[in-house]
C-alpha cells in the first residue's frame, strides 16, 4: 500500500476557506513587495550620500548587516538591486505597485538594460519566479558570448598587467587575462574570500591583498606582511616641528611620501630601527631592530581582542595593534593603552579623523570625526506600527489586491529560445 499522505488540510477550514487563505497570502506578498520598494529607495538614497561611511564601515552592506543584522550576501544583493532599480524605471514602478515580487525583479536587474527592460518586465508577467531565473541567466550568458574573437596578432599583447596612481590618491592595478586564465585567477580570488567570510565580508579585493601578504610572509605567518621602509623623522613623527631639520613628511623606499599621520599608523605595530644621521644626510650610527610592541604583548592583546575593535567590524585577520596615545608621544606600550584594529579602521583613526578612548571600564569608545559617538551596539529600532496592518495603510494608495500580482502564465512550455531571441532583438532594435 502507498503511504498516506504528509500534508491534510486544516479540520476547522473548509475548501473555500483554504482558497480564500492563499488569496490572501498572495495579497500579503504583494504589500510586502511594494513595501521592499520603499525600502529599496530609501536603501539607494543612503547609499549615494554615503551615510554608511560616516559611522565607518565600508561599504553600505556591511553598514547594513551591523544595523539591520542582515547576513552579508542579502546585504550586498539589496544595495545591487537598489541601485540598478534607479537606471530601470519600469521594472521599479511594477515593484512599486506590487505587481511583480522582489524576486523577479532581483532576477531581472542581472539582465535589464534600458532598452530590453520593456520585454523584460512583459516576459515576467508570464512566466513563474524559477522561470524567469533561467531566462534572465541565459540571457546573460548569451550576451557574454556576442563578441567576435581578436585576430592573433592583436591577441598577443591583449595579456597585461598596469599600476597607476589615481588623482583621489588610491592605486589601479588592472590585470588583462584570457578567460581561462581569468577564472583561475577569480576562483582563487573567490576561496580566500569565502573562506574570510565566516569572520567579515565577503570581499575579493581584501582577498587578493589577503594571498599577497601571505606569499610575503612565506612559512613565518606571525611576522609582519611587508618589509616597507618608512623614513621619518623622530620630531615629525612625535608631532613636533621645534627641528628645522624635521622633514614634514615620510617616504618609502621607493620616493613615495606619505603623511605624518600615515607613518604614525605604521609605527602603531612595526618594527623601529633607529638610524642617526649628520646634517648632510650621512649614516652615523644605526640602532638594532625593535617592536614598537613586544611579542608578549602581541599575544596577550590578541587573546583579549580577538578581532578589531571598531563598532561592527568582525575581521580577525590582519589586525594590528593601535596606540590610542601614540608611544611617539610617550604613551605606554600596554595592554591598558592598546586596542586592536583592522586596516581600513586604523586608518579611520589616524587619517579620517575618527578617534578613540577608554571608558572607566577600560573599554574602547569610538568617535566619528564631529565626534559624535559610534555606539558598540546599535540602538534598537522601534517604529510606532508594524505588522501588515501598517503596510496595509501605507499601501492604501495602490490599491493592491489579490490579483495585483496574479501570475498570468497558462501552464504551456516555455520556449525558452523564442524569449531569449526575442529580448536579444530587442536590444538590436534599440
Amino acid at each position: 500500500m502507498d503511504a498516506a499522505p504528509s500534508w491534510s488540510p486544516v479540520p476547522s477550514l473548509n475548501p473555500q476557506q483554504v482558497v480564500a487563505l492563499g488569496e490572501q497570502i498572495a495579497e500579503h506578498a504583494a504589500h510586502l513587495d511594494a513595501a521592499t520598494h520603499r525600502l529599496l529607495a530609501d536603501l539607494r538614497a543612503f547609499d549615494r550620500a554615503g551615510g554608511w561611511a560616516t559611522q565607518g564601515a565600508r561599504t553600505c552592506a556591511e553598514w547594513l548587516s551591523w544595523r539591520l543584522g542582515w547576513s552579508g550576501n542579502r546585504a550586498r544583493e539589496h544595495v545591487r538591486v537598489a541601485q540598478r532599480l534607479g537606471e530601470l524605471p519600469r521594472i521599479d514602478e511594477a515593484l512599486r505597485l506590487g505587481e511583480l515580487s522582489y524576486c523577479k525583479v532581483r532576477a531581472m536587474t542581472r539582465a535589464a538594460t534600458p532598452e530590453n527592460e520593456a520585454l523584460l518586465v512583459e516576459t515576467a508577467r508570464y512566466s513563474t519566479g524559477t522561470q524567469l531565473e533561467l531566462i534572465c541567466r541565459q540571457y546573460a550568458m548569451v550576451q557574454r558570448g556576442q563578441g567576435h574573437p581578436p585576430s592573433p596578432e592583436a591577441d598577443a599583447d591583449r595579456r597585461r598587467i598596469s599600476k597607476r596612481e589615481l588623482d583621489d590618491g588610491m592605486v589601479g592595478i588592472h590585470l588583462t587575462l584570457h578567460p581561462e586564465e581569468a577564472a583561475v585567477v577569480w576562483e582563487a580570488l573567490t576561496t580566500v574570500a569565502r573562506e574570510r567570510q565566516g569572520t567579515g565580508r565577503f570581499c575579493r579585493i581584501d582577498a587578493a591583498i589577503q594571498i599577497a601578504q601571505a606569499v610575503l610572509r612565506g612559512d613565518r605567518p606571525e611576522r609582519s606582511p611587508t618589509e616597507v621602509v618608512v623614513t621619518v623623522a623622530a620630531e615629525v613623527l612625535a608631532g613636533s616641528r621645534s627641528s628645522a631639520t624635521a622633514v614634514p613628511v615620510a617616504v618609502t623606499s621607493d620616493g613615495t611620501c606619505v603623511s605624518e599621520e600615515t607613518a604614525r599608523r605604521l609605527a602603531c605595530d612595526a618594527g623601529i630601527v633607529e638610524l642617526h644621521e649628520d646634517a648632510h644626510g650621512t649614516p652615523l650610527s644605526v640602532g638594532r631592530k625593535t617592536r614598537s610592541i613586544p611579542p608578549a604583548i602581541q599575544r596577550a592583546l590578541a587573546r583579549r581582542d580577538p578581532t578589531c575593535r571598531f563598532p561592527g567590524c568582525c575581521n580577525r585577520v590582519f589586525v594590528e595593534g593601535h596606540h590610542i596615545e601614540h608611544w611617539a608621544h610617550g604613551g605606554e606600550t600596554s595592554l591598558e593603552n592598546l586596542v586592536r584594529l583592522c586596516d581600513l579602521h586604523h586608518r579611520h583613526v589616524h587619517e579620517y579623523g575618527y578617534r578613540v578612548t577608554l571608558d572607566a571600564q577600560q573599554r574602547p569608545r569610538f568617535f566619528d570625526p564631529k565626534g559624535v559617538a559610534i555606539p558598540e551596539v546599535p540602538p534598537p529600532c522601534t517604529p510606532a506600527g508594524l505588522g501588515v496592518d501598517a503596510i496595509r495603510r501605507l499601501n492604501e494608495p495602490l490599491s493592491i489586491t489579490p490579483a495585483t500580482n496574479a501570475p498570468r502564465w497558462d501552464g504551456r512550455p516555455v520556449n525558452y529560445d523564442w524569449v531569449i531571441d526575442d529580448l536579444v532583438r530587442a536590444e538590436r532594435r534599440s
